[in-house]
Order: C-alpha cells, then sequence, then structure tokens
C-alpha cells in the first residue's frame, strides 16, 4: 500500500467518523452527509487514489456488497408472505403509481431515459426506519404498516431493476442466456438456503455457536462473509450482477436464521462502522460537481415530484386503517427518500454501462437533495408516540380485506 493509500484512507475513516455526528446534528442521514464530504475531499484527492480498480474503490466496492447484503437482510420474505393482504398490495399498488406518475413527469415531460424512470420509482426504507424510531414509532401497528409498504415496493423496484438490466443485453439470444444464467443462480442460491436449513436441524449444537454473542472466534461473522462472498462469486461466475447476489444473499440468510439478533446486530455494527460509510464517501469521490449536471435540472425537478407525490396514495390507505391523517401523511413522507436504491441504481447503471458520469451524478444529487428534504419535513408532520393529543390513534374497523 502507498504512502499515498494509507493518507486517503485516513481521511476517509475521519470523514467516516464526523459525518454521521454532523448528519444527528443537522437531523439528515448520516449517508448524505458522507456524499457531501466525498464530493468536498475530490478536490483534494487525486482521481487515480480512488479511481476504478484502486485500493480505496476496491474497498468501496465491498462497502456496497455489504450494504446490500444487509438490505437483504431487512427484506424478511416469510414476514412479507405472512402478513395481511392489504400492505402487501399497497406496496405493489405505490410501485405501480409512482412508475406511471414517472412515466408521464420524467419520460414524458422532461424526456428522460428509460432509467430515469424507473428510478423514479424507487422506494426503499433504510431513511424510514430512523425517522419511525426516533419519534417511538417503531414496533407499534402504525410503523410495521408504512415499513411493510415500503419493504414490498423495495422488492418490486428490484426485481424490476434486474428485469431492466437482463433486457438491455440487444439480442433476443443474449436476453435468453441472461434468464438462463439468472434461473440457474436462483437455483444456486436456493439449494444454500437448503443445505444451510439441512445443516443446521442436523449438528444444532455446533450451528448455535453462529449466534453466540461471546464467540472468541466469532464463528458466525465469518461464516456469514462466507457465505456472503460464496454468492457473490456465484453470481460473478454466471454474470449475475454482484448487487444481485450481495441482496439474495442477505434474503437467504435471513430465511434461514429467522430474527438472530446477535448475528445481525453484528454483521451491522462491521458494516456501518466503516465499510458502509466508505462506499458512500467514494460516491461522492467518484461524483464530481461537473458543470453538464446542471442541463439536467429540469430532470432533477421532476424526479423529486416523481418520488414525492405518488407516495401521497399511501396517506388514504393508512387513514382507512384507522389512523389520524396527520400520521398518515407523514407515514407517505417518510417512503419519499430511496437513498440506497437510487445511489444503488446510479452504480448499477455506472458498472453496466447504462448511464453515464452525468447521469450517475444527477441520480445521486437527486438522492442526496431528497434525503434531505423528505425526512425533515416528515419528522415535522409525525409526533411522538407518547403525546396523546397530537398522536392518538384509533383501532381500525374492518374494511373487508385482511
Amino acid at each position: 500500500m502507498t504512502l499515498n493509500v494509507s493518507f486517503v484512507l485516513a481521511a476517509l475513516a475521519l470523514a467516516a467518523f464526523i459525518c454521521p455526528l454532523v448528519g444527528e446534528r443537522l437531523r439528515v442521514p448520516g449517508a448524505v452527509v458522507e456524499i457531501v464530504a466525498g464530493v468536498a475531499l475530490s478536490h483534494f484527492i487525486v482521481a487515480r487514489d480512488v479511481a476504478s480498480g484502486s485500493a480505496v474503490a476496491t474497498l468501496g466496492g465491498l462497502g456496497f456488497m455489504i450494504l446490500m447484503f444487509l438490505v437483504g437482510f431487512e427484506l424478511d420474505l416469510r414476514e412479507i408472505w405472512g402478513a395481511s393482504r392489504a400492505p402487501v398490495v399497497m406496496g405493489v399498488v405505490l410501485f405501480a403509481v409512482s412508475l406511471l406518475a414517472s412515466w408521464l413527469l420524467v419520460g414524458h415531460v422532461a424526456g428522460a431515459s428509460t432509467i430515469w424512470v424507473l428510478a423514479g420509482a424507487a422506494t426503499s426504507v433504510g431513511v424510514t426506519v430512523p425517522v419511525l424510531h426516533v419519534h417511538g414509532w417503531m414496533g407499534e401497528r402504525f410503523g410495521r404498516d408504512v415499513l411493510m409498504v415500503g419493504a414490498v415496493a423495495e422488492v418490486v423496484y428490484l426485481a424490476a431493476l434486474s428485469v431492466f438490466g437482463a433486457g438491455r443485453q440487444g439480442s433476443s439470444l443474449a436476453t435468453a442466456l441472461v434468464g438462463l444464467r439468472g434461473l440457474g443462480f436462483l437455483v444456486f442460491v436456493l439449494s444454500v438456503a437448503a443445505l444451510v436449513r439441512r445443516l443446521r436441524s442436523r449438528v444444532p449444537r455446533h450451528f448455535h455457536r453462529w449466534f453466540r454473542r461471546d464467540d472468541p472466534l466469532e464463528v458466525g461473522l465469518r461464516g456469514t462473509f462466507a457465505l456472503l462472498f460464496v454468492v457473490v462469486a456465484t453470481a460473478g461466475f454466471l454474470r449475475v450482477p454482484t448487487v444481485v447476489g450481495a441482496l439474495l444473499a442477505g434474503v437467504i440468510f435471513r430465511s434461514v436464521i429467522g430474527n438472530a439478533k446477535a448475528i445481525i446486530e453484528r454483521m451491522t455494527s462491521v458494516g456501518n462502522s466503516f465499510f458502509v460509510p466508505l462506499f458512500f464517501l467514494t460516491v461522492g469521490l467518484q461524483t464530481p460537481l461537473r458543470s453538464d449536471v446542471v442541463t439536467l435540472a429540469p430532470v432533477v425537478g421532476a424526479m423529486l415530484l416523481a418520488l414525492s407525490v405518488p407516495r401521497l396514495v399511501v396517506a388514504p390507505f393508512l387513514r382507512r386503517r384507522g389512523y389520524p391523517w396527520r400520521l398518515s401523511i407523514a407515514g407517505s413522507v417518510s417512503l419519499m427518500a430511496p437513498l440506497t436504491l437510487l445511489v444503488t441504481t446510479a452504480e448499477i447503471g455506472r458498472d453496466t454501462g447504462l448511464t453515464g458520469p452525468r447521469t450517475s451524478a444527477a441520480l445521486v444529487i437527486v438522492a442526496a437533495i431528497s434525503a434531505i428534504i423528505f425526512p425533515v419535513l416528515a419528522r415535522v408532520l409525525l409526533p411522538h408516540r407518547g403525546d396523546e393529543e397530537q398522536a392518538r390513534v384509533e383501532e381500525p374497523e374492518p374494511v373487508g380485506v385482511s
């Protein structure tokens, strides 16, 4: 490792320590501050030190894989499958309405490309969770409803993004090959899940060590990282996007272990302490504020409208579930900042050639702006759970859909 790289990593580690503290002070997500800090540091760090293939970029890519693995952790498919139909259907409706609005605003009015139209339908709960947590709604029925709607819309968006990437292969033969590789990868992932379940039932005493908090060898973390990289390596071998591999690795691990709090907490701690912040910092470093990005200002404005207005369709749904209008609107506003998925879309587009540097930079800018405006607005609207005067939630009456 050269001295230059050592200094760059030292600067980024210091920024990773300071940024969440600044974000907490400003009441904006720490990831936004990390992206902005990366943009600022790009004026002082030599471009070749953070270019593709460099040590810093490789560590940032590792952070991206861990981030998507953690996103997969959040998507508890068993919970979605066992949930009442109303939030699940609402999540699908939310994606459909958002996609239609994005097609009208971003595609038709602003004249943007298909990747922009799809990005306008992105919904994720990465920013929603801390907003609900701060105001005491995590674990409450309202919080579960909002998160379920957002999680379903997030799953549908990721599936649509994967299909869109496969459909850009050019010829029908190439598209068919992509489909076969994807099917083969899915079979592999399901086989790994079945194998882990079988081992867990056959050797429960040894498998229990995976979940211990006080294991000096950290067998659980080592096994989790082994699972992650085996799945990601197989995805690379089959030419499936590594982001899909990392995401599915998280999904199958969550489905296999259930809600194993200890290992999830430790894995999240390892990722969020350095690797995930390093990813957001490198996104900023690789997204300099170029003058030609200004020409995309109309598209950026249309995107912000597409990310906000359609989400209000969730408010009548929540009101019908028995919540006051203010609480219902706050819940819909909390879903207007898909920071993780917009950055993910920009990264996938950059890696696959679906987007150029200018479009990727503009998508990151939209992600940052939305993650500043909408969470702040949601916190203004969202009452604290303990405030009985402002946050009285009535028991919902049966609505015919369970």
